[in-house]
C-alpha cells in the first residue's frame, strides 16, 4: 500500500511538473506552437518519437495537462458546490418566506431567459449567471406585500430527479457546446445528485448528534458550525465520492476527445491524440503513451484520495 501511495504521489509529481513545463513553453489554453517539429513522421529522434505528421508526441503530452486541468478542476468545484448547498437545505428543511412580488419579477426574469436561449443557439453561461444573481437579489430584496413559503426542498428534489432522468453524455452529444463555460456548466450540473444524497445523510447524522445540540447551545454561530465542526469531516468522508467526480471527469474528458465531440476546437488533450494514434496503428507509441497518462492518472487518484473501484 505504501508503495501504490508512493507511485500516485510521483506521478502527481510529475504531472505538476508537466504543468509548470507547458506554461514556460506556452502549451496552454490550445496553443501548440512547438509541435510541429521539424522531424519525419513517426520519428524516434525525439523523447518518446513523433506522429505521423512529425510532430513532438512529448511536448504534445505536456499541452493535455493543463487542458485536462481547465476541464476537470472548475467542473470538480461546481459540482460540490451544488451538492453541498442542496445536502444542507434538504438536511434541514430550509423553506425561508420571501415576497410574492419577488416571486413574480423571478418568474418573468426566468421567462425572459427561456426567449432568449430559444434563439441563441449555444447556452450563453454568462446571461445565465447574470439571470441567476439577478433572481437571488430579488427573492432577497426586502419588498412589501405577502411573504410566500418557497418549498426549496421540494424543487430540489424535483430538479434531483430531472438530471438522474437524463444521461449526461446524452447531454453532451445533444447540446455540443463550443465552450469551455458551457461544457463546466453541464459537466458540474449533471454530476451532483450522488454527491448531495450522500452529504445528506451525513449532514442529517450530524444534526441529530449530541456535538451540534451542544454547539446549538453554547450559541455558536451557523458559519462557524458549518465552516470548523461539520465541513472539515464531511469532506473526510467524501474522499471517495471526490475519487469517482475526478477519475470520471478525466475519463468523460479523454473519452470526449477520442470521439471528436463536445470539446471546444482550441481543446487539445489526450483524448484526441489517442483517437489520432489509433488511426495509425504501426505508430504504437503515439497510442500507447497518452492512454498511458489517462490510466495513471486516473488510479493515482484513486490511490491517493483512498478511493477503490467497487468500494
Amino acid at each position: 500500500m505504501k508503495t501504490s501511495r508512493f507511485i500516485a504521489w510521483g506521478w502527481i509529481f510529475i504531472l505538476g511538473l508537466g504543468l509548470l513545463l507547458s506554461m514556460i513553453l506556452d502549451l496552454q489554453n490550445g496553443k501548440i506552437p512547438m509541435l510541429e517539429g521539424q522531424l519525419a513522421p513517426g520519428s524516434a529522434e525525439a523523447v518518446l518519437g513523433t506522429d505521423h505528421l512529425g510532430r513532438n508526441l512529448a511536448l504534445g503530452l505536456l499541452s493535455g495537462i493543463p487542458a485536462l486541468i481547465r476541464l476537470v478542476i472548475p467542473s470538480l468545484v461546481l459540482s460540490l458546490a451544488l451538492s453541498l448547498i442542496s445536502a444542507l437545505i434538504l438536511a434541514r428543511n430550509i423553506r425561508p418566506k420571501l415576497p410574492v412580488l419577488s416571486f413574480i419579477l423571478l418568474l418573468f426574469l426566468l421567462s425572459m431567459l427561456g426567449y432568449a436561449l430559444s434563439w441563441i443557439r449555444i447556452f450563453p453561461l454568462p446571461l445565465i449567471a447574470l439571470a441567476l444573481g439577478l433572481g437571488l437579489l430579488l427573492l432577497w430584496l426586502p419588498l412589501p406585500g405577502y411573504r410566500l413559503r418557497l418549498p426549496l426542498p421540494y424543487l430540489i428534489q424535483i430538479l434531483m430527479l430531472a438530471v438522474l432522468s437524463i444521461p449526461g453524455l446524452l447531454l453532451l452529444f445533444s447540446i455540443n457546446p463550443s465552450s469551455y463555460g458551457t461544457l463546466i456548466a453541464l459537466i458540474g450540473g449533471t454530476s451532483w445528485v450522488a454527491t448531495a444524497q450522500f452529504s445528506q445523510r451525513k449532514m442529517e447524522n450530524y444534526f441529530n448528534s449530541t456535538e451540534f445540540q451542544n454547539a446549538h447551545i453554547l450559541g455558536l454561530p451557523w458559519h462557524r458550525i458549518l465552516t470548523v465542526h461539520l465541513l472539515p469531516k464531511l469532506f473526510i468522508l467524501l474522499t471517495p465520492q471526490l475519487a469517482w467526480l475526478v477519475s470520471g471527469f478525466i475519463v468523460l474528458e479523454g473519452s470526449l476527445g477520442y470521439l471528436g465531440i463536445g470539446l471546444p476546437a482550441e481543446h487539445w488533450g489526450w483524448g484526441q491524440m489517442l483517437r489520432l494514434g489509433l488511426q495509425h496503428p504501426d505508430l504504437w507509441w503515439t497510442w500507447l503513451f497518452p492512454g498511458l497518462c489517462i490510466a495513471a492518472t486516473t488510479s493515482s487518484i484513486f490511490v491517493v484520495l483512498k478511493g477503490k473501484p467497487g468500494s
